[in-house]
């Protein structure tokens, strides 16, 4: 086969290929070798058909097979010898493709295809980081929420509503004097700004010091999205009555305390916190160190991006936040205008990440980085259990959208950065660290050349 490729412009070429005849022959003769061994014709044994028999039965099906089985090789071997990349199938209209055992066979077409660029150095990488310490203060604070997770409510007599009080209320929601909903010793959590499915700005001001027993009253816009179709959409009155102040109660740190979460005293509690603690802020510090490499990464490499989809990715978001909007409300001349005024902001986020994966495929694909089918299922099973749903359903639901490959890519590119981090060398700093990483030999260059030009 031959290819002939011209570029269009980033990301874009046309090619046209030329099948030889003895390669359009060979095709044919092997689709009619595979009828025949398969399909037996009347008066025949299986094999056994003349050549003209089957041309007359199945010549026009068997053209498709040959034309669709020559174009799919020849995408094939064009990824292979030009190791051009497609990022989607070239359209190709079959229908006007003629295709004949006796004549060269050509057909052309345009192809968008991944961005070609420069593999930077990514094994010469020095990046600082913060240093990995724990303060006392966050000891106390790890310790504080290991109380709180046997906390006990209780109501407290003669209080003042403060901060992190359960407040039990008794509600009504009003439309002039008409009741429209109500009830009694619902729970509300002071700071929250939630109470029964209402949005209530200002009740936490208006109970702010408040004893039980007393009054406030708020307006309410109930969501369109309510679940009590009956009140969507309008502005109530909300009339509360504070009946009771409850507080958690901590636990003491004693011996049962200690006993219930495994350790000898105090100072184990202590020591052991503080590795769970130093632990938790290494792998921040190695996230950190990847975002700081990566970054300094594509600031080392020219990149032109499809443009085609970059603009559907940009149309994803604007139907994204249009939603967001409308589901707030907003005026749809200020929607237009919002999403205006961001377009530009977020055309930039877009073509960053999208730099951002194809360089990290490069990358991946220069270290094979795999993902197993343990990588998936260990993802899916962190999935349900942060949203507490089953595996099997988490699993079904990836599986039924075709979302798998796309969790598949961040656990390739997850994997990916890892490698990066790990060939490159952490300093550690006493500050948190702003640089990006840059490849040594550029930076080297760099500096040769300002040398050069004082010199000069």
């Amino acid at each position: 086969m031959d290819f002939a490729v011209d570029t269009l412009g980033p990301c874009r070429k046309h090619v046209k290929v030329t099948v030889p005849q003895d390669r359009v022959q060979e095709e044919y003769d092997r689709q009619y070798d595979e009828i025949n061994d398969n399909v037996a014709m009347p008066g025949f044994r299986k094999g056994r058909a003349p050549r003209k028999i089957l041309e007359k039965r199945f010549g026009k099906t068997l053209g498709r097979e040959v034309k669709e089985k020559l174009v799919q090789n020849a995408l094939e071997k064009l990824v292979e010898d030009k190791k051009l990349e497609p990022l989607r199938p070239p359209e190709i209209d079959f229908e006007t493709l003629e295709v004949e055992p006796e004549q060269i066979f050509e057909f052309e077409f345009d192809v968008i295809t991944r961005p070609e660029f420069e593999t930077p150095n990514y094994k010469e990488l020095e990046v600082e980081v913060p240093a990995v310490e724990v303060a006392k203060e966050q000891i106390d604070e790890a310790v504080d929420r290991l109380r709180r997770s046997e906390a006990v409510l209780q109501t407290v007599e003669d209080a003042e509503v403060g901060d992190e009080d359960v407040l039990v209320i008794d509600w009504k929601a009003l439309d002039g004097d008409s009741v429209e909903a109500h009830d009694d010793n619902a729970y509300y959590l002071y700071g929250r700004g939630v109470l029964a499915g209402f949005v209530v700005k200002g009740l936490d001001e208006a109970l702010q010091g408040a004893k039980k027993g007393a009054e406030a009253s708020v307006k309410v816009e109930v969501g369109p999205d309510d679940p009590r179709e009956e009140l969507r959409g309008r502005e109530l009155d909300l009339a509360v009555e504070l009946k009771e102040i409850k507080r958690y109660v901590l636990p003491e740190i004693d011996e049962e305390f200690l006993k219930r979460h495994d350790f000898d005293d105090a100072e184990e509690m202590h020591e052991e916190i503080e590795k769970q603690l130093k632990r938790a802020a290494g792998r921040e510090r190695d996230r950190l160190a990847e975002d700081q490499l990566v970054d300094g990464l594509l600031d080392s490499v020219e990149m032109s991006l499809p443009e085609e989809f970059v603009e559907k990715e940009l149309e994803q978001w604007a139907r994204r936040k249009r939603t967001g909007l409308e589901i707030e409300k907003i005026p749809e001349e200020d929607i237009e205008k919002q999403i205006d005024e961001e377009r530009a902001d977020a055309k930039t986020n877009v073509e960053k990440d999208m730099r951002r994966f194809f360089l990290l495929d490069r990358i991946a694909d220069s270290e094979d980085v795999k993902v197993s089918e343990a990588d998936l299922l260990q993802a899916i099973q962190a999935i349900a259990q942060a949203y507490g749903r089953p595996e099997e359903e988490v699993l079904a639901s990836f599986r039924d959208g075709d979302r798998i490959q796309e969790l598949a890519a961040q656990i390739r590119h997850r994997k990916t950065r890892e490698v990066i981090r790990r060939q490159a060398k952490l300093v550690e700093t006493e500050a948190p660290a702003e640089k990006k990483a840059k490849p040594k030999k550029k930076a080297a260059k760099k500096k040769a050349a300002k040398k050069k030009a004082k010199d000069d």
